[in-house]
């Protein structure tokens, strides 16, 4: 603690350095104005579509709240129903006119964070659950002093619709209360230097070049996705079936987890177990494979080691579902010749991979969905047209 109070300042100076405040503009980078269109009737026609379509949740400069919306008053277990609201009220077109004004003055960005930091439930965003679903800052858990009390008393935002990575089909799975289900807004400082996009940065390539040339190129293409979501990455296994893109691992593979992280119950067993099973127990650690190509990483990723709200009386039985799923590995995993394929390896692990999805933390696989804002698959809201979108991109260029 004391380590950390020593370096608050520094920090704090940092965050205040009025370079660091401003961020940096695509203009002021080099040979970045050869990327932006001088063409004022475009970048007009861009203002107009970032203040109908995003600035309600992209914009720290808005106009004043209706006397019914008082986000201070109702954060907590009353945020949902605010931000509905809010949310209702963000889709008139008395808010949009309004916006318009605001986007198209002077000094929009002077000072714009370009983001309310309003938490927006993940039934409106679509996008890849998990992390809205992260538990470590909810009660009781490891940033739990890091957290409001307003942000653990946060409602349940509801169901969410999932595919299964096995056949492809929807179904349905309720978030949790508790802090989860709800994403920050972030900011769209320097949008054009960050891609790729979402939390997970899923939508768009990674180009690993940092040159202006290099980020621009990662933009584009990113971008595009963004605004045109048919164009992003599908499933190897189910993408014509309108399935967005699954990690899944490209070799087979094993997974290595150390004893210190397994729960008390199997790590009473690793010593033991390493004497009768060397191949899969050994050195104090667990080695499960080989797990075939095509397996869902998340499948593996976020498996429920314990619940996070329940006793240690009341995980008894989610350990015994544990020892039980170890013993179901460790009888067909050890069937297996040496040098196994890939085909042996997926008959042996089809009997682990249901219990596996059944004990997943986040039952949610595909990564690069949702944000589809502009696109009008979000209710209330209608289609920008091609053109319109190539204008929205070359405002969101400027900032």
């Amino acid at each position: 603690m004391g380590a950390t109070e020593a370096q608050t300042p520094y920090l704090a100076a940092y965050f205040l350095n009025p370079k660091v405040q401003a961020g940096h503009r695509l203009a002021d980078a080099p040979e970045g104005a050869a990327h932006q269109t001088t063409d004022p009737a475009t970048l007009d026609k861009g203002k107009e579509l970032f203040a109908e379509n995003c600035a309600a949740c992209h914009s720290s400069k808005a106009p004043p709240l209706p006397a019914s919306i008082d986000l201070n008053a109702c954060n907590g277990s009353g945020y949902l129903d605010c931000w509905n609201e809010y949310w209702r009220w963000a889709q008139t077109p008395d808010f949009k006119s309004q916006m318009v004004e605001i986007v198209k003055a002077p000094d929009f960005l002077d000072g714009n964070y370009l983001s309310t930091d309003m938490r927006v439930p993940v039934t409106l965003l679509e996008t890849n659950a998990c992390s809205p679903l992260a538990t470590n800052a909810i009660a009781g858990n490891v940033w739990d002093n890091f957290s409001s009390q307003s942000y653990k008393d946060l409602p349940s935002v509801g169901e969410i619709r999932v595919r299964d990575p096995f056949n492809g089909k929807e179904k349905k799975f309720k978030m949790p209360a508790g802090g989860r289900g709800y994403t920050r807004v972030p900011s769209l400082i320097a949008l054009w230097s960050t891609a790729p996009y979402l939390v997970n940065n899923s939508v768009g390539p990674f180009t690993g070049d940092p040159s202006v040339a290099g980020r621009m190129k990662a933009f584009d293409a990113s971008i595009e996705q963004m605004l045109w979501p048919e164009r992003r990455m599908r499933d190897s296994e189910f993408g014509k079936g309108g399935v967005f893109l699954i990690d899944r691992t490209t070799v087979s593979s094993y997974l290595i987890v150390p004893g210190g992280f397994l729960p008390d119950g199997l790590r009473a067993l690793i010593d033991p177990l390493s004497r009768w099973l060397p191949s899969i127990f050994g050195e104090g650690e667990l080695r499960i494979g080989p797990i075939p190509k095509g397996t869902p990483v998340n499948l593996l990723s976020n498996t429920e080691l314990y619940k996070d709200d329940v006793t240690l009386a009341e995980n008894l039985p989610r350990y015994a579902e544990l020892i039980s799923l170890l013993k179901t590995a460790l009888k067909d995993l050890k069937s297996l010749p040496a040098n196994a394929g890939d085909e042996e390896a997926k008959k042996a692990f089809a009997n682990l991979a249901m219990p596996l999805l059944d004990l997943s933390k986040c039952p949610d696989f595909e990564v690069n969905r949702g944000h589809y804002f502009g696109t009008g698959k979000v209710a209330g809201t209608t289609a920008l047209t091609d053109d319109d979108k190539k204008a929205l991109i070359e405002f969101l260029k400027t900032f």
